[in-house]
């Protein structure tokens, strides 16, 4: 029942979702970005957003779930839910935290294979 509410939650919604996605990608910089986001969000979702894509880059580095869940101070719940993109080979999320890993470690994307959907997450 949740997720029915949630689900109509966004379809109501939907018009200015894609409203923001038009307006995020029409900013120039990062530090546009990051300005944005601190203004129509609150502390408490920004720290939220920023957890949520430590939890991707660090499931897809390897990191055991429970260690991220202490490291970061998140349920397992949402760590389940990082798994399932991390799984999906189609996942933006997926492939945007994996070339942040590469970017960081200083390596191009090139040449890099994938996670395949079938491997498996550490647990």
């Amino acid at each position: 029942m949740k997720r029915e509410s949630q689900v109509c939650a966004f379809q109501q919604f939907e018009k200015e979702w894609s409203e923001l996605s038009s307006v995020l990608s029409s900013l120039q910089t990062k530090e546009e970005v990051s300005r944005f986001l601190r203004e129509i969000c609150t502390t408490k979702e920004c720290v939220d957003f920023a957890k949520r894509w430590a939890l991707m880059k660090e499931l897809l580095s390897g990191v055991p779930q429970r260690t991220i869940a202490r490291n970061l101070q998140t349920s397992l719940c949402k760590i389940t839910r990082g798994v399932q993109y991390c799984k999906s080979s189609d996942s933006i999320l997926r492939r945007c935290a994996e070339e942040s890993i590469h970017r960081t470690n200083g390596k191009t994307m090139e040449g890099v294979p994938a996670l395949k959907s079938t491997e498996k997450i550490v647990s």
